[in-house]
């Protein structure tokens, strides 16, 4: 459901890694986490309907990667991530997609081998969710009954703001070990797709709004 998001990213991490590095920037490859849970109160960090809270605790990991150039101690750049978890609700299995990307304006502050960062940004988070069904159902009989194997699922897309902050430190000349948090805000216009077509069964308005988080570490390259 998301491979041209993730294709996207690894495309977007080449660029930055090559590209930024000889520009005054940088740019390498970086692992995002989003924790499970909740982020306030009882809003679900990735508001997910049917996995619940329990089964989601543990979050989701996403590859991705960053990158920057500019001038004196103001860049643009952006990152992307993509990732992906199944999850066993009541023996029931779901797969849980997250995928994004920003283009973000960055204030860096270096003293010395240490920087401090801080960014904001505008883009976009794809979230999916998908049931396993027909397990093991993987021969040719069950192609042509339609009874095969796979998932079937939904998904939703925000419009989203994001505020980053980083510290870094070089061990090497350009080079740099990074972690830092991204706050991300977002609003769906369309909620919950199946195939295109807004999901029925569900209180849409529910969803709209996105609040969630990330944590994330990664190496760059440049300057």
């Amino acid at each position: 459901m998301h491979k041209r998001a993730l294709i996207s990213v690894l495309i977007f991490v080449l660029l930055t890694s090559f590209g930024f590095s000889f520009s005054l920037g940088g740019g390498g490859p970086s692992v995002y986490y989003f924790p499970g849970g909740t982020f306030i109160g009882g809003l679900k960090n990735l508001n997910l309907p049917i996995v619940d809270t329990a089964a989601f605790e543990s979050g989701i990991i996403t590859f991705g990667g960053s990158g920057y150039g500019g001038f004196g101690n103001f860049y643009n750049g952006g990152f992307g991530f993509g990732g992906e978890k199944e999850y066993t609700v009541s023996s029931d299995k779901y797969m849980v997609t997250i995928a994004g990307g920003f283009g973000t304006g960055m204030r860096k502050l270096d003293f010395g081998n240490i920087a401090l960062s801080t960014s904001l940004g505008i883009g976009g988070v794809d979230v999916a969710i998908a049931k396993k069904v027909n397990e093991n159902n993987v021969g040719l009989g069950n192609l042509q009954d339609g009874t095969l194997e796979g998932y079937l699922g939904a998904n939703i897309s925000y419009l989203a703001l994001d505020i980053g902050a980083d510290f870094s430190i070089s061990f090497v000349p350009m080079c740099e070990i990074k972690i830092g948090a991204n706050a991300i805000a977002g609003y769906s216009f369309d909620g919950w797709l199946v195939n295109g077509k807004a999901m029925t069964g569900i209180d849409q308005e529910q969803y709209r709004f996105l609040l969630t988080y990330n944590l994330y570490g990664g190496i760059a390259f440049g300057f």
